[in-house]
């Protein structure tokens, strides 16, 4: 009984790590500094993002469809997106948060550009972008949204906004 519980525990596992269709797994790293990637201050519901040096380790990769318009952003085996939080909140210098993953939801579809930055596809009027916030490629500094024109409206030039995307390999 403890073997077959123990198997299938092992393949629920291996399933998670499993990019889902039409999904690869990346680390979104910082322009600012390529030596930083985005993380949620932990695994769980309701956690905030910030920047981590990069470790190259599966807890810092994503799942994402890219470049692409609509995608979602899951955090590598777990059932967790990237959530702009309500509308009413969708300005510069909100918080991104980590979710439940739920499909077709306005707060977790993101464009995904090939010039680098990442966009909340459903912003309209100002479209918010991921943003490093106080342009500080620091441990722990927090991530959040920001106007996709950039600072000094130099779009994908300001690297508080350019979030280049590498290829990870989730075992």
């Amino acid at each position: 009984m403890l073997t077959t519980t123990l198997l299938v525990l092992a393949l629920a596992a291996t399933g998670l790590s499993q990019a889902p269709e039409g999904y690869r797994a990346v680390y979104i790293t910082s322009a600012q500094d390529t030596k930083f990637v985005v993380v949620p201050k932990s695994r769980t519901a309701g956690a905030t993002l910030v920047v981590q040096s990069t470790t190259s380790t599966p807890e810092q990769s994503w799942y994402i469809k890219a470049p692409n318009n609509a995608t979602s952003i899951q955090l590598a085996s777990t059932t967790l997106c990237m959530d702009a939080g309500p509308k009413s909140g969708w300005k510069d210098m909100a918080n991104i948060y980590l979710r439940e993953c739920v499909a077709g939801s306005e707060q977790q579809t993101w464009n995904a550009m090939a010039d680098g930055r990442i966009a909340l596809a459903a912003s309209s009027g100002t479209q918010q972008c991921v943003d490093l916030q106080y342009l500080r490629a620091t441990q722990n500094n927090p991530v959040g949204l920001y106007n996709c024109a950039g600072l000094g409206n130099t779009g994908a030039a300001d690297k508080g906004i350019n979030w280049p995307l590498k290829n990870a390999t989730v075992l």
